[in-house]
């Protein structure tokens, strides 16, 4: 090999020439591995001082000795290019050249890109088959050569990536750009910047084709075919209505249900918005873009009901026949349905909308456009506004010029809501588990926005001193370990006047149940005018405030037995320190059950005639939850509250099993993966549940539970299949029931506003028929208990499939709107 005319080159080029052969000696093998190390090669690479040894300054040395291995390196490595392929055995000296520059560069005597420059344009050379030998050797020394100096290495080895992926066939590569992304990921740090995409550039390249107009039509009703085809049917309002639930959580608002030669080019247009979603911006290709995602979900829905009522019987008796190789056959067809390239073929379609894969991707195509359009509703900009932001936030992933209209934000939350449900609904292929995955994704996926908006800040963190360590060990030791109880306490009392001559008489003033029996309510009346004529006749300060506060205790404690028994009595009291309307109360109640027995007698002998559970559900602050106490108060023997399980810790007061069944989150997780919940939900990071096994013990007690619950877990209860009477608390007026959260004063103005939202819209619910069974407006406390028993005991609506409206739900119509 010619060395260029220059004398450095040409002894630097015998040097690597004996190296490649010293390194043919040491590894006789033909393949990638095993790798090159130093002291293979002996004193060789200690002879490189010797050649530049003449060169004057540092700066000079290491600029001409770059420029001389170089061109040396690349003499020898278009030589094997020229003479042998990559399937020849001579082939191995490329990677024994490339080790050698790789220990080079690393011994910092070569440029520390040479080796990549050298494995891009070895790619750019090769085919697809010899670019994955060429991948071969990079995964094997991944970690060797990219250990050091990688800041001068990363564009090289980002840029000849790329170049490879953009050759690779999707579809037919995909395990070789699996291979490439893999490196990448491996190769790169996490938090590195030249990987997050921080201009929020959308992939506009991916351009789905397909065919707009239906071939094989006659000549004179091609217009009329287009119109049909490009056209939606939908009602006036749709660009304000939200989807409504069906069977499997799909149903479109307005419009009849498209054929498939009609949707089929609506359906494929939605692809240029799911590439670019920034089009959405514009008001028209929104309007267009709803229409098709609800002629979408419409059909969906109606290809999910044809198969399901298609297939029952045929799944039942294969089930019965082998169920286990329908599941194993279940997960092929799952495992071999993916293809990263769609068929948009007219013929095609209708066999692609009945592929539950094809439904899915489509489906989270959908989802990840409505978390984009969410991100801008006013809602998050405020929250994000609110948000601590760095000086220089990422401004081009905000879009601040544009926001989400309310009307809008509603109809992408609906949607958003029912197709996660209809996800989740296909229970022969774990809907459950593939809704709780994409769920997870799409989450995560929001973190990581919300890193690049804060223009990815680094994520490391400083690892602890030893001495750190040392300290937090010796800390928990002492916090695990045994300590000796002193025979003493400090701080204990003296209990010696327990010790008596008669040691059984001690006892038994121990067990006297005077000691432990909450005393009569009335007992606190007369002590509670002491302290008024006490507090009237103070001569000093000190005496009436001393008065005062043992007037609040004796209140207080008055108060709280009443509760248990008289909690009506509650709505008369209009100043807290005149509590007498208690005392009425509870005096003109004595004569309604003269004795015990009494009592017991009445609640014996009163049992609902309909034994289904019974479901209360209704806005915050309208009173259900007394309205239940007071049912349970009355009727121990005949009904049973529900004691929900929690993931939270217990607070002060509270014992498990009676307020609720406090369980980990791996137990939660488990019982909600069985199916042993009947509704479940989180609320401020803590999981809720309501166990199918706690009902069906109540109900082998003979007895009918009674649960309070949310629309959402009402909504999940009925998707379950469970049969129960459902009933729903409503207020007098909107207005009467912001008085009511009000006079609580433990919400903010604008936690009571979004209180009233959320209570309109269960209103409003509460009005479609078939959402309950019966609604009663919680006017006057008593009155509506007396309604809310009668029906409870009287009433028998289990052989009714939908039964009409109460009376009670037109007068809330009425009143909700005053």
């Amino acid at each position: 090999m010619e060395g260029h005319g220059v004398q450095a080159v040409c002894d630097f080029d015998e040097l690597l020439q004996e190296m490649l052969q010293k390194a043919r000696e040491v590894k006789p093998t033909n393949t990638v591995e095993p790798p090159l190390n130093k002291p293979d090669l002996g004193d060789l690479f200690n002879r490189i001082n010797t050649l530049f040894a003449s060169l004057p300054t540092p700066e000079v040395k290491k600029r001409s000795q770059y420029a001389i291995i170089e061109t040396a390196a690349r003499d020898a490595y278009y030589h094997f290019l020229a003479n042998t392929t990559i399937d020849a055995p001579e082939f191995v000296g490329v990677w024994h050249l490339l080790d050698i520059i790789s220990i080079l560069s690393d011994d910092e005597q070569s440029d520390p890109a040479l080796l990549f420059w050298l494995v891009e344009e070895l790619l750019d050379s090769q085919t697809i088959t010899g670019c994955g030998k060429v991948f071969d050797y990079l995964e094997s020394r991944r970690d060797r050569i990219t250990k050091k100096h990688f800041l001068q290495k990363q564009l090289v080895i980002l840029r000849s990536c790329n170049e490879l992926l953009r050759r690779l066939s999707r579809a037919e590569d995909t395990a070789f750009c699996g291979r490439v992304f893999i490196f990448l990921f491996q190769s790169f740090p996490l938090g590195d910047k030249s990987s997050v995409n921080l201009r929020g550039e959308f992939h506009t390249e991916n351009v789905t084709t397909y065919d707009e107009c239906p071939e094989g039509m006659e000549v004179d009703s091609d217009n009329k075919v287009a119109d049909s085809t490009l056209k939606v049917p939908v009602n006036d309002a749709t660009s304000s209505q939200k989807p409504t639930e069906g069977s499997n959580g799909l149903t479109p608002t307005g419009g009849n249900q498209l054929s498939m030669d009609q949707l089929y080019p609506l359906f494929w247009s939605m692809q240029k918005n799911f590439s670019q979603p920034k089009n959405l911006f514009d008001k028209e290709t929104f309007f267009h873009f709803k229409s098709a995602v609800e002629a979408t979900t419409a059909m969906f829905e109606s290809v999910v009901q044809r198969q399901s009522g298609g297939r029952a019987a045929k799944h039942t008796e294969e089930s019965r026949r082998s169920p286990k190789r329908k599941r194993d056959q279940g997960g092929d067809d799952l495992a071999n349905a993916f293809n990263p390239k769609y068929l948009t073929s007219r013929d095609l379609f209708e066999l692609e909308v009945r592929d539950i894969s094809f439904r899915r991707h489509i489906l989270i195509q959908i989802l990840i456009v409505l978390d984009f359009l969410l991100s801008l509703s006013p809602d998050a900009k405020e929250k994000l506004s609110k948000a601590t932001l760095p000086p220089n936030p990422n401004k081009s992933v905000m879009y601040a010029d544009f926001a989400l209209s309310p009307e809008d934000t509603k109809w992408a939350e609906a949607t958003k809501t029912l197709v996660l449900d209809f996800l989740k609904s296909n229970r022969e292929l774990d809907g459950a588990h593939f809704h709780r995955m994409i769920e997870s994704v799409l989450s995560r996926d929001k973190n990581w926005v919300r890193w690049k908006i804060e223009n990815c800040p680094s994520i490391a963190r400083d690892g602890i001193t030893p001495e750190e360590y040392t300290a937090i060990k010796a800390a928990a030791r002492k916090a695990a370990a045994n300590k000796r109880i002193r025979p003493t306490p400090l701080g204990s009392l003296n209990l010696n006047f327990l010790s008596d001559s008669n040691a059984q008489a001690g006892l038994e003033r121990l067990k006297d149940p005077k000691r432990y029996q909450i005393p009569a309510v009335n007992s606190f009346k007369s002590k509670i005018e002491l302290d008024d004529m006490d507090i009237e006749m103070a001569m000093t300060d000190a005496d009436k405030n001393s008065a005062i506060e043992s007037k609040a205790s004796k209140s207080w404690r008055a108060l709280r037995i009443a509760s248990t028994t008289s909690l009506a009595a509650f709505d008369k009291i209009e100043r807290s320190d005149k509590i007498d309307e208690v005392f009425t109360f509870i005096k003109s109640q004595d004569p309604i059950i003269s004795t015990e027995e009494d009592k017991v007698d009445l609640e014996d002998t009163m049992f609902p005639k309909d034994k289904r559970p019974i479901i209360i559900a209704g806005p915050s602050g309208v009173g259900k939850s007394v309205l239940i106490k007071m049912l349970m108060e009355k009727h121990p023997k005949a009904l049973e509250r529900k004691v929900s399980h929690t993931t939270r810790t217990p607070r002060e007061g509270e014992v498990d099993g009676q307020h609720y069944h406090f369980i980990t989150k791996e137990t939660h997780s488990m019982m909600r993966d069985g199916d042993e919940l009947l509704e479940y939900n989180n609320y401020n990071g803590n999981d809720y549940g309501t166990s199918r096994k706690v009902v069906k013990d109540i109900t082998a007690k003979g007895k009918v539970p009674v649960m309070e619950m949310e629309h959402h877990g009402i909504q999940q209860t009925r998707d379950n299949g469970f049969t129960a009477r459902f009933i729903f608390i409503a207020p007098p007026s909107m207005s009467g029931l912001e008085t009511r959260l009000r006079k609580r004063s433990s919400d903010s103005d604008e936690e009571i506003q979004g209180r009233l939202k959320i209570a309109q819209d269960e209103i409003d619910q509460s009005k479609l028929e078939g959402s309950y069974d019966t609604t009663f407006v919680n006017d006057q406390l008593e009155e509506t208990y007396k309604q809310l028993e009668t029906y409870i005991f009287e009433h028998d609506d289990s052989a009714k499939d939908a039964p009409a409206a109460s009376s009670t739900e037109v007068n809330m119509a009425d009143s909700s709107t005053s």
